[in-house]
């Protein structure tokens, strides 16, 4: 799929994907690309189709359009990786590459090892303890244990290490390779890979290893992995019945440890975890001073790699959940009318632009079998694929109900249509809806409000009125009642219904735009055409917000009859 990413300007980090059709760039809120900059023209330029690929054309904008720091002359294609200026805004074109399958370095968080108040910190039966027989992928130059007390010796199996697990992104095959690389070099009875939980904090085991005939039960002291995350310190035990600090220590005693080594894994981040290993057959293996500084050296370059790893991950789920936003974005668009209806009498515009990039909220419009128009505006809790999977359902429950039952009165329909959402709605989420229906014969509008913020219909001189018939949310309780109210339309009114985006924009300040703003915007405009409307409205939020974020959706409707 290609798409415009937007690399400079208001909306930074926004992702527009690009379809089969023509997407039109500009300062209106038609435009599928909207760019709030006074140096962009309303249609500014426009990017479409072609069998080959996508080309881009100005549109006569006052300010001309940049590719690539040229002025766009004339229709051109567009590459993968182009740059497009309009005004101060920078879109970047991008095409998905041809790329096989990735991994999914997902990091196993396999539990089953607790610190407990008895200061130890033992097995719970979920970890699978592996035996270093398996394990044989790892084969550096040998060196014995003599041979390693020399620096050098240390430094080029510190090069070593390096290079087998720096370019290894999965975290689990990269814990894997750090424990073949301490089976063949420094030779444990035991060893443990213990990682910091990044929600909780909490410790939990990654990689155990037993070497054949040793025990499988995991005893370690909690004072010296306290000791080593705390202070962030190496710990060596050469000789643990006869060391004073830990020769009367349970865990001590029933693993059976004769020596051992406990080491952080500092990052940039923080500590990640620890590595420990040790030692259960008397007289063969005592730790020294040069194993700690090369178990040091190791640790070193593993929490290096670790961090990485994780890193890696992170952006990989963020690719995906891009993905499944454009996914959303998509369905999201596709329910949106394609063209406004006509009808004599009334003039529609209405737009709305999502926060997070995939939102909640809808709006609608559709002809009724006797000719009067439909109109819907809908505010669905949450974001992402949940809200449009719901929005999906709220949309096609309305068109399926007046088509089936056209002369079902409309607080019936509503009482349908909340039965519906009640069926589907999950995690707690809840719609709100103002659904109107303008007889253009009678010249009269109805409706029913449920829950959403009363919209407000205008008289020529600037009094208005709010529209708050109606009952409760949609999805809350599955038999409601909802009351309905019918008006007789003027010539010049205006009809402006929002969803709470508007009225809860706000600034630096903590200030929010707020209904008395959203009045005295419209009453200052109310001479304009629907659609300068609508725009002028939005604009007004977006100055009034300045660089802070837009947190919810925004929809506009606007109705001139």
């Amino acid at each position: 799929m290609a798409r415009l990413i937007v690399e400079k300007g208001h909306d930074a980090g926004f992702v527009y994907p690009l379809g089969t059709g023509a997407v039109t760039i500009g300062r209106s809120a038609s435009c599928e690309v909207q760019v709030i900059d006074k140096r962009v023209s309303r249609h500014h330029a426009v990017i479409q189709p072609q069998r080959h690929g996508y080309v881009i054309e100005d549109l006569g904008s006052k300010n001309g359009t940049l590719v690539n720091n040229k002025p766009l002359v004339g229709r051109i294609q567009l590459h993968n990786g182009d740059r497009i200026q309009v005004g101060d805004c920078v879109l970047v074109f991008e095409l998905d590459a041809d790329e096989g399958e990735r991994p999914d370095p997902q990091a196993p968080k396999t539990g089953g090892v607790s610190l407990d108040p008895n200061g130890e910190l033992q097995s719970a039966g979920r970890v699978v303890i592996e035996s270093s027989s398996r394990h044989q992928a790892y084969q550096p130059e040998s060196f014995s244990r003599e041979q390693l007390k020399d620096p050098f010796v240390r430094l080029r199996v510190l090069y070593r290490v390096t290079d087998s697990i720096r370019s290894i992104w999965d975290l689990k095959e990269l814990l894997h390779k750090l424990m073949d690389i301490l089976w063949e070099v420094i030779t444990p009875h035991r060893g443990i890979v213990l990682l910091r939980d990044p929600e909780d904090g909490t410790l939990d085991p990654v990689v155990v290893r037993v070497h054949e005939g040793a025990s499988d039960e995991i005893h370690i002291s909690r004072g010296i992995v306290e000791r080593c995350m705390a202070e962030q310190v190496a710990i060596l035990v050469s000789d643990a019945p006869s060391d004073v600090r830990f020769s009367a220590n349970e865990s001590v005693i029933r693993g059976r440890i004769r020596s051992a080594i406990c080491v952080p894994l500092v990052s940039k981040s923080g500590v990640e975890g620890v590595i420990y290993i040790d030692s259960q057959v008397p007289g063969e293996v005592y730790y020294t001073q040069e194993d700690l500084e090369l178990m040091k050296g190791i640790a070193a370059q593993a929490a290096l790699a670790i961090e990485n790893a994780r890193l890696t991950t992170q952006l990989i789920e963020r690719q995906k959940l891009e993905k499944e936003l454009e996914l959303a974005r998509s369905i999201q668009i596709a329910l949106l009318p394609k063209k406004l209806p006509e009808a004599p009498g009334v003039s529609f515009s209405a737009m709305s632009v999502p926060a997070r990039k995939v939102g909640g909220d809808y709006y609608d419009f559709f002809e009724l079998s006797d000719g009067r128009i439909a109109l819907v505006v809908a505010d669905v809790s949450g974001k992402g694929m949940p809200a449009a999977i719901l929005t999906a359902t709220i949309r096609a429950s309305l068109r399926m109900e007046t088509h089936v039952h056209p002369d079902l009165p409309l607080s019936q329909l509503m009482a349908a249509v909340n039965a519906w959402t009640c069926k589907d709605v999950s995690n707690n989420m809840f719609v709100t809806l103002f659904f109107g229906i303008f007889d253009p014969q009678r010249r009269t509008l109805e409706y029913s409000n449920a829950g959403h913020l009363p919209p407000l219909l205008f008289k020529p001189d600037g009094s208005y009125r709010q529209l708050t018939a109606g009952g409760c949310f949609l999805g809350i309780m599955e038999f409601l009642d909802y009351e309905t109210e019918i008006l007789e339309i003027q010539d010049g009114d205006t009809l402006v219904v929002l969803t709470d985006g508007v009225t809860d924009t706000h600034n630096s300040q903590k200030q929010v735009f707020g209904m008395e703003r959203v009045i005295a915007t419209v009453r200052d405009n109310l001479h304009l055409p629907p659609e300068e409307l609508r725009d002028e409205l939005y604009e007004a939020t977006l100055l009034f917000r300045g660089p802070e974020e837009q947190f919810d959706d925004v929809t506009i409707l606007v109705a001139r009859f």
